[in-house]
């Protein structure tokens, strides 16, 4: 055999390693893939619905919104100009995809998936419900807390074009701002293994960007900027709780008398645990929510990855914010600046 067909047939074995070891992940990046470009190709333009006698004049103002948030965040707050959200994708009233998250029984420790190229994540989507409780029941039996949660909106990062969900529309001006100015910061910067940074990033200047975006058509003293201010205090306010009642369960599980108790006994303190959290959100007071309509609306079945979403979304902001008055004077531009220096794709 020629040195050439050896090393062909070498590369061959390899390749046949790779692929073997990895079909699942293969066969789920195609599945995926699928989806995506099913959503992709069913959109419909922004300009086509505007010019559509029968589409909806509520709608079509929605539609206007985001071009105008979609322009000015390109314009104003410099996020990388790419061809997402030019385009409505129709749910039909299903939900987006299915995310499962999942986190140890006993520790505030969040399981992650590993993925090509983006690394490590704390959350797998799925655009079949039935995949997506195939996938959550393995990581039960192999003793994970697991759920299943419908995101509100859905980025894949600047690697396909990323539609308008149906769904969004639902949302009133000021979150739509932060929800368009929170995805197009995903095509803007990327931490590789660090879904929790690249999360509070895009949350961070999501927020940010859309308190700009209301003072700019508005005003700085209008009405619409003052009451999304006050939900983004009353937002911070409950993740603050959530995450506090985190470390307060991870303190519990870490405790030699509860890891010396039996399934049963540690189930009933979890349990315990847990309720409490939500029982204690009388305690806080807020300018717009209504804690004793969270309180009301809690789930009953809710385990540590109820906790771990809100650390994964909510850890690290406050040290933004503290970056951002410590070594920019508090000025947010500035701030965003330095971070698509440090982290921008």
């Amino acid at each position: 055999m020629s040195l050439k067909a050896k090393i062909f047939s070498v590369l061959g074995i390899l390749l046949m390693v790779v692929l073997l070891t990895n079909c699942k992940l293969i066969g789920y990046g195609i599945t995926q893939g699928l989806g995506q470009l099913r959503m992709v190709r069913n959109a419909v333009p922004i300009d086509t619905l505007l010019n559509d006698p029968s589409y909806p004049d509520s709608l079509k103002q929605k539609l206007l919104y985001i071009k105008e948030i979609r322009q000015f965040a390109i314009d104003s707050i410099h996020l990388k100009d790419s061809e997402n959200y030019n385009a409505v994708y129709d749910l039909k009233g299903q939900p987006t995809a299915y995310v499962v998250q999942a986190c140890e029984k006993y520790a505030m420790k969040k399981y992650l998936w590993k993925f090509p190229v983006v690394g490590k994540l704390p959350y797998k989507g799925f655009f079949d419900l039935k995949d997506a409780e195939k996938e959550a029941k393995r990581l039960q039996q192999e003793g994970y807390d697991t759920r299943i949660v419908n995101p509100g909106g859905w980025s894949t990062m600047g690697w396909f074009k990323d539609p308008i969900l149906s769904s969004m529309l639902r949302r009133n001006e000021a979150y739509l701002a932060e929800l368009i100015i929170h995805e197009l910061t995903h095509s803007t910067v990327f931490v590789k293994d660090n879904s929790e940074l690249n999360e509070n990033i895009a949350d961070y200047v999501g927020e940010n960007g859309a308190k700009l975006y209301l003072a700019s058509k508005y005003g700085d003293s209008s009405a619409a900027l003052l009451r999304y201010t006050h939900l983004i205090d009353d937002n911070e306010k409950l993740a603050m709780h959530y995450l506090h009642g985190a470390k307060k369960l991870d303190s519990i599980y870490n405790s030699i008398e509860f890891q010396q108790l039996d399934t049963a006994a540690k189930n009933s303190l979890k349990c315990e645990a847990i309720r409490n959290v939500f029982e204690s959100l009388d305690t806080l007071h807020f300018a717009v929510l209504d804690a004793a309509m969270i309180k009301a609306n809690s789930n009953s079945k809710v385990n540590n990855t109820f906790f771990t979403g809100y650390m994964t979304y909510y850890n690290k902001k406050e040290i933004l914010r503290q970056e951002c008055r410590d070594k920019f004077d508090g000025v947010f531009m500035r701030h965003l600046d330095y971070i698509k220096q440090e982290y921008g794709k």
